[in-house]
């Protein structure tokens, strides 16, 4: 071991004295510990096992030691102590998270719903205190059972009032929604259409800390896929046709292929209001088959359809972070992704029965 300067009998003592001292922590004992072994010349293995510090950094603690004296061996991280609730303003602050809006306590808030901010926001103006990390605001949330939740959208033209009568009316053991459900030879089945181009969709994803993969964006001209799928009610089994556009003309070609998948079956089918299902071609179609019976959805929402539950898991499943060099692949992948799983998504309380499969 190199040799140093020895230290005086007044440090010795000092740093004695602070090792003795219950009201240091043991992190600070342990860099006392170290500077007086480097300064005995102990052996490496032992200043390592008491003090669990390598002989270098053992070093550097006895030259801050000798440069600033026992300050030095010190924690100055600032105590947080300042900033803990107390069991009372926990209780005060988780009852205000379960019982009331942000704006109901804050004044200068018009938000209905809490977030980390408000929730910040309302500590500091009943206590004073504030969290220096999100991590407790999270804590608190979970001890007022509340969860976390991205809000939906809602469209500008929908109608909550007519959603709701909607659902109601379908629901009614007497409709025909109910009426097919019981019927052995009719099959439901719920439509929607979906475009996939060669742009790439970025989704959040858990790293390890530090790791940043990146996704290829194209720079080339977007090319695009459409996709009729159709959910069958009853089974959650899935049909998908790729086309290249969506129009009345396309919207009838799809249907002959579907009722090639159940040519002896009636067909309910639920879908929206859009140009090329209420086109003339589509309604020709319907009118000749005389086996389909359709049910509209209300407009502007799509938050009632299953198919459009199929089509997220879908793009999780296939296209999400990744590089899209070939649509007609991507498209084809996708088609064989949804087409070949179950999904038992609910409609007026109707779902399929797995176990009836």
């Amino acid at each position: 071991m190199k040799k140093h300067q020895k230290l005086t009998k007044n440090q010795q003592s000092e740093l004695a004295a602070f090792i003795e001292d219950t009201a240091h922590k043991s992190a600070e004992v342990r860099r006392a510990q170290a500077v007086l072994l480097v300064d005995a010349e102990s052996p490496v293995a032992i200043i390592h096992s008491l003090t669990r510090y390598s002989l270098r950094r053992a070093q550097e603690l006895r030259n801050t030691y000798l440069a600033a004296g026992v300050d030095a061996l010190t924690d100055h991280r600032r105590s947080n102590h300042d900033r803990v609730l107390t069991r009372p303003e926990r209780q005060q602050v988780t009852e205000a998270l379960k019982t009331k809006q942000p704006k109901e306590v804050l004044v200068t808030c018009n938000a209905e719903q809490w977030s980390t901010y408000w929730l910040g926001e309302y500590i500091r103006h009943v206590t004073g205190k504030t969290y220096k990390s999100k991590t407790s605001h999270y804590v608190l949330f979970r001890e007022a059972r509340l969860t976390f939740h991205r809000p939906g959208r809602v469209y500008e033209k929908s109608s909550s009032e007519a959603t709701v009568a909607w659902v109601k009316q379908q629901s009614d053991g007497r409709s025909r929604l109910m009426r097919a459900w019981r019927d052995p030879n009719t099959v439901i089945l719920c439509e929607d259409e979906m475009v996939l181009t060669s742009a790439t969709t970025i989704q959040k994803v858990w790293l390890t800390q530090g790791e940043y993969p990146p996704v290829v964006e194209t720079n080339r001209s977007r090319v695009r896929k459409s996709v009729y799928g159709f959910l069958n009610l009853k089974t959650g089994t899935e049909h998908a046709f790729i086309t290249d556009y969506q129009n009345m003309f396309i919207t009838a070609e799809v249907l002959t292929k579907l009722r090639a998948q159940y040519p002896d079956k009636e067909l309910l089918l639920l879908w929206d209001n859009c140009g090329w299902h209420r086109g003339s071609k589509a309604m020709e179609w319907i009118k000749r088959d005389k086996r389909t019976r359709v049910i509209w959805f209300p407009p502007y929402t799509p938050e009632l359809n299953p198919q459009e539950h199929v089509w997220k898991a879908g793009r999780a499943a296939v296209t999400h972070n990744q590089h899209v060099t070939d649509i007609g692949v991507t498209v084809q992948v996708f088609v064989d992704h949804i087409t070949s799983r179950i999904f038992p998504y609910e409609l007026c309380g109707l779902r399929a029965d797995l176990g009836a499969i």
